[in-house]
């Protein structure tokens, strides 16, 4: 069993910005080499490395189908060496489909099931149905700045960044989209369309919550000024929005700061958890890598919500376990590449990766999917990322196993910290 280690607070006391640290969060001005060490521990259950598959342009973004049988990746296809900046390249993202066969292996179905799409990101699984868009729709974030095009040369007009929903099902065929770009409800309710238009994650009523990174947006002449934030989709609006009608129950925004990316509702508190990523494009982040829970209340009063911790570098993909253990991945590229591992009321450790027992060797984790089975073990698929990747077509996605312990294993008492 592998022991954990805590920082007490006479050594915190020490730093003159750091009151105090609570079970919940780290103050947003902590030191980065205290932030560091605060989350030094890791979880004490391993994972194990089932797979890794090196078939992927870019992968960002992994989601199970309703019914666990298949994993989608989304191939985000981002500039490689053809810029020195950050950028998606215009129509080369696509979506691939692979199964989950019983050892828990992937296996693929279709490379490019889905293709000619920009900036493919994050996914999720459309809970309730509407009258357009079935149960187990998929949602894809896809449309986003920054944005290039097959010479490596940013886009400067501002019509060509066409965020967007785009829903399809299993087999790929496309249901539908929501527009978030210029002239969309979006821009009409916060004065700028979706520039990075990230993750998104649905509570059990079908509502979905997005987040807008707000990274790419100055390209543009004239430049977009965004707002990097989350926006509240209702269940109710999502036809009128994908038939360009204005719904009676419109989409709600809160800004947060530090460039929000992943987002989702945990399943065994209801809150939201948004996480942020600033510091990976050089950008400001308060939190310096950190994770917000909202309640649908705070949303409604446009309420930022409780940062729940801090200090973890620049954070992608986020997802929880079945039983509400919240997993974040750190993609900031001048720290290891990880998985973090929040139990409910402490702070971040990090997992440990077996065989080998690293706790890190991944490049570029981003959004990450969690799947129970009948036998209590779960798949965890991680899209790395792999930036500026000069050759597409063989960056990895690693599969995991999370032991059937895994949840149970959250024994850390942090109450003395109090």
């Amino acid at each position: 069993m592998l022991v954990l280690r805590f920082i007490q607070l006479s050594k915190l006391a020490a730093v003159g910005s750091l009151v105090a640290l609570s079970a919940f969060g780290l103050p947003a001005n902590v030191d980065r080499v205290v932030a560091e060490e605060i989350h030094s521990g890791v979880h004490p259950s391993p994972a194990v490395i089932l797979q890794v598959l090196k078939a992927f342009d870019n992968p960002e973004g992994a989601i199970f189908s309703a019914d666990g049988n298949h994993v989608f990746v989304s191939n985000s296809a981002e500039a490689g060496a053809l810029s020195d900046g950050f950028g998606w390249v215009e129509g080369a993202g696509y979506i691939s489909k692979l199964e989950v066969k019983a050892n828990g292996e992937l296996s693929m179905v279709t490379k490019r099931l889905i293709t000619g799409i920009t900036a493919p990101l994050g996914m999720g699984v459309l809970p309730v149905a509407t009258k357009k868009f079935p149960a187990g729709t998929i949602f894809l974030c896809t449309g986003s700045a920054p944005l290039i095009d097959s010479n490596g040369q940013a886009v400067k007009d501002r019509g060509r960044m066409r965020s967007k929903l785009l829903a399809f099902n299993d087999a790929g065929e496309v249901l539908g989209e929501i527009d978030t770009g210029q002239g969309s409800a979006f821009e009409r309710i916060n004065g700028s369309p979706i520039i990075l238009i990230n993750a998104l994650g649905f509570d059990a009523d079908g509502n979905i919550y997005v987040t807008d990174s707000a990274i790419g947006g100055d390209q543009f002449d004239p430049p977009f000024e965004g707002k990097g934030g989350l926006w509240m989709i209702p269940h109710s609006a999502l036809d009128a929005l994908a038939d360009g009608r204005t719904p009676s129950d419109p989409p709600v925004f809160v800004e947060i700061p530090g460039n929000p990316d992943g987002v989702e509702v945990s399943p065994t508190d209801g809150k939201i958890y948004v996480n942020t990523v600033g510091a990976f494009a050089g950008l400001t982040d308060p939190a310096n890598g950190g994770v917000y829970a909202l309640s649908k209340e705070d949303i409604a009063n446009n309420n930022l919500g409780q940062m729940i911790d801090s200090g973890l570098g620049a954070l992608d993909g986020l997802d929880f376990t079945a039983d509400g253990v919240m997993l974040n991945a750190q993609i900031r590229g001048d720290i290891p590449g990880k998985i973090t591992v929040n139990c409910k009321g402490e702070l971040a450790t990090t997992l440990v990766l077996q065989p080998g027992g690293a706790m890190s060797n991944l490049t570029g984790p981003a959004d990450i999917a969690v799947r129970r089975y009948a036998d209590g073990a779960q798949l965890l698929v991680i899209p790395e990322l792999f930036a500026r990747d000069a050759t597409p077509g063989d960056d990895e996605v690693t599969v995991l196993a999370l032991p059937a312990g895994f949840d149970t294993a959250c024994t850390r008492d942090v109450a003395g910290l109090n």
